[in-house]
């Protein structure tokens, strides 16, 4: 039983990592997928009520970007530093994700672990500074 379950736990740990990633970008896009098919059937019950069509829907249907933000949203300072903000969170969690496990594994995934919340965290750091000094600029 020892060695069949040796040989589980890494691959478990693959398969939530893949989850991790794989399942949020899924859930995203299938309701986005919704949210559209949704605007599709509001504008063919217009059609056939013979009701006018806007030119900021059909805009919408024919852009590829999410119709609820506006590009002001998903852009910019607030948006790199809302990021970033996120991201550092991450990091610090896998950090504490670290510390808490050291008593339990003698202290040796500790590092690593603990280690690993550096590069989402850095990489929230760069956006909060991109997102500060963009800040600072006059918009065009």
């Amino acid at each position: 039983m020892e060695g069949i379950l040796g040989e589980l736990i890494p691959l478990a740990g693959i398969a939530m990592i893949i989850l991790v990633v794989v399942v949020p970008i899924w859930l995203r896009t299938h309701y986005a997928s919704e949210d559209r098919k949704h605007l599709h059937e509001t504008v063919r019950l217009m059609v056939e009520k013979g009701q006018p069509v806007s030119s900021e829907m059909l805009e919408s249907l024919n852009s590829s970007r999410d119709v609820r933000y506006s590009d002001r949203e998903r852009t910019g300072s607030s948006a790199d530093i809302r990021r970033g903000v996120i991201l550092i969170m991450i990091g610090l969690g896998l950090a504490a994700l670290g510390f808490a496990l050291g008593p339990v594994s003698g202290w040796e995934a500790t590092g690593p672990v603990a280690g690993s919340g550096a590069f989402p965290g850095f990489i929230g750091l760069g956006f909060v500074v991109v997102g500060l000094l963009n800040r600072s600029k006059p918009k065009a």
